[in-house]
């Protein structure tokens, strides 16, 4: 957080999702894969010793971020007397900081704890209840041991057990036993057992022997960050998961997307795109080609369209994070996407010309992504080009595909 007044930038909007949550916060809590500048403030822009730290180190950037997150929150809601206290400790505050020196090494050793204690004090003022527990769940990609300990001091809290199950699985150096996994696990499952839908669709999981027991761990921790709500009070209680989607991978990707093909898929906790990408000109012309033809089909589709959105929201996610997988699959003709749209058959549920807009879009965003790909995350030329080929294709085809199914089309 810069020594000065800055408004944070704006989350991205995104449609059907009932949450509003901040998508620069939970972007920077992607783990050791975030990369630099994830910090509250432009990287590109860093002119001091204290700045460089905060953007040459993922925890200290992560920390930096959650701080400034915090802070613009408790600015936004206490009352006058109260904002201008907490401006007058925050530069207190900043002096301090600053004053940790210029030598790297003890510079991010003298930063980690002030920041660390900094972010639960600030949101503290918004979240009294969780500020504390929010931020030992943030530390985990980077202090795993000390998140297990810090864990250890909710022994009554089902979101907490489920911490503790997920370190043992997947951060066996943070010291977390089979005997303390086990008891913690059987604290969750009772816990589930309260809401019998959620608990079957658990039980049907983890018997499906197809399924990963990875995918099955994760999808416990997806249901009680559920029962947690962060997504209905999500102006005081900010996502601090998302990590888990850049180490984890598929199996995040699978346990967190649509499992109820109901209105509870609206609260999945998907978090937000790590990067605007999709506020970018080229794919704000593709989204608002299918707008129209989307909401005509969503009236159509029961409850189960929550799902869709889940998916979609996911794609999002897994675009700006994990772009990589994109080159998983084989690479197909740019000009098959564009010769689906223009042998699109129902004039009411799609017209022509919203798909001319679309095919007007269509390689633009491709090449704003392939673009991004490369300057954001080292793609080369042809990888940049065959990924973000794919994503513009699984974007558009998932709306298509939907309004074929509910209106009409193909």
């Amino acid at each position: 957080m810069r020594n000065r007044n800055k408004t944070p930038k704006a989350s991205m909007a995104r449609p059907f999702s009932p949450r509003v949550s901040l998508g620069w916060f939970a972007g920077l809590l992607l783990g050791a894969g975030t990369p630099a500048g994830a910090a509250s403030f432009d990287c590109q822009n860093a002119s001091t010793s204290v700045e460089r730290a905060l953007c040459a180190d993922a925890e200290l950037s992560a920390l930096d971020s959650t701080l400034g997150a915090h802070y613009e929150r408790a600015m936004a809601n206490l009352e006058p007397d109260q904002r201008e206290a907490l401006r007058s400790r925050q530069r207190a505050w900043l002096h301090i900081r600053d004053a940790c020196g210029d030598a790297r090494q003890t510079l991010v050793a003298c930063l980690q704890p002030l920041l660390r204690q900094r972010v639960i004090d600030v949101g503290q003022l918004t979240q009294p209840d969780t500020a504390a527990l929010d931020a030992i769940i943030a530390s985990i990609p980077y202090r795993p041991t000390e998140a297990a300990e810090g864990l250890r001091r909710y022994p009554t809290n089902e979101l907490a057990a489920a911490w503790r199950v997920y370190l043992h699985r997947f951060e066996p150096a943070s010291g977390v036993t089979q005997g303390e996994a086990d008891g913690s696990r059987r604290q969750v499952l009772a816990a589930l057992a309260s809401d019998d839908y959620p608990r079957s669709l658990f039980d049907d999981l983890e018997r499906d022997q197809s399924v990963s027991r990875d995918r099955v761990e994760l999808t416990l921790l997806r249901m009680m960050i559920e029962r947690a709500e962060y997504a209905f009070f999500a102006d005081q209680r900010a996502y601090v998961h998302c990590f888990v989607f850049s180490r984890q991978g598929d199996a995040a990707y699978d346990a967190f997307g649509p499992l109820y093909g109901s209105t509870r898929d609206s609260f999945a906790p998907i978090c937000e795109p790590l990067d605007p990408l999709f506020e970018q000109a080229p794919w704000q012309q593709l989204s608002s080609s299918v707008d129209e033809a989307v909401s005509a089909a969503s009236e159509n589709s029961g409850t189960v369209r929550f799902a869709s959105y889940a998916d979609w929201n996911l794609l999002a996610l897994r675009a700006t994070s994990s772009p990589r997988a994109f080159l998983k699959a084989p690479a197909a003709p740019a000009q098959a996407l564009e010769q689906i749209v223009r042998d699109w058959n129902d004039e009411t549920s799609w017209p022509t010309t919203l798909r001319q807009q679309a095919l007007a879009a269509l390689e633009p965003a491709r090449q704003v992504t392939s673009t991004w790909l490369q300057h954001e995350h080292g793609f080369s030329a042809d990888e940049a080009q065959q990924a973000a080929a794919e994503i513009v294709r699984q974007w558009l085809s998932q709306r298509l595909d939907f309004i074929s199914e509910n209106v009409g089309g193909e």
